[in-house]
């Protein structure tokens, strides 16, 4: 999905760039990822499991070719000059299935120093209003119990809690987390 640049104002008063990403992003893309998942244990994944060598990127490079070619899919970035800080997707649950083409699925990351501007709403507002302009009618996601900023920001966008995942994330310090599952009609 190709989407045109617009400005975006934060509560810092200050005026980014949200945009749609391709290949070309991937590297960019890819150092958002590092840093996320360096910076907290809310991510799938741990900092060094983000592959930035250069099998990485082209793998990347592959996959933001295939989300950008779907008019049902989308990566969606907030960028300060060249750097992303923020980003949303949309993917569809099951599209080359006719009884899941309803459904999609959120996931959001943003870099720990833009935190609290604000960047949470606005990249969820947009990827509500991706989704319905696509047809889905049902968006889901995946949070973690202990991540009480997402699950209130989810809350406050209306996506409600279905199912809980016990022990469904464990941390290198052997700590075991639940995955929350939430939904939202759309």
């Amino acid at each position: 999905m190709y989407m045109e640049p617009e400005k975006i104002i934060c509560k810092n008063g200050k005026e980014y760039k949200m945009t749609s990403i391709g290949p070309d992003n991937a590297v960019e893309y890819l150092d958002l990822m590092y840093q996320v998942s360096s910076d907290t244990h809310f991510m799938a994944r741990y900092g060094d499991e983000v592959k930035r060598d250069e099998a990485g990127v082209e793998a990347e490079k592959a996959r933001l070719k295939r989300l950008a070619d779907d008019e049902r899919q989308a990566m969606i970035s907030v960028f300060d000059g060249d750097k992303i800080i923020g980003n949303v997707a949309v993917y569809s649950s099951g599209a080359i299935h006719r009884k899941m083409a309803h459904r999609c699925s959120m996931g959001i990351g943003i870099r720990k120093e833009y935190r609290g501007l604000g960047l949470g709403n606005i990249l969820v507002n947009r990827a509500i209003e991706f989704a319905k302009e696509s047809g889905y009618e049902l968006m889901e996601l995946g949070v973690l119990s202990d991540n009480e900023p997402a699950r209130s920001l989810y809350e406050k966008m209306g996506f409600t809690e279905w199912g809980r995942l016990p022990d469904a994330f464990r941390l290198d310090c052997g700590k075991s987390i639940d995955e929350i599952t939430m939904y939202k009609k759309l």
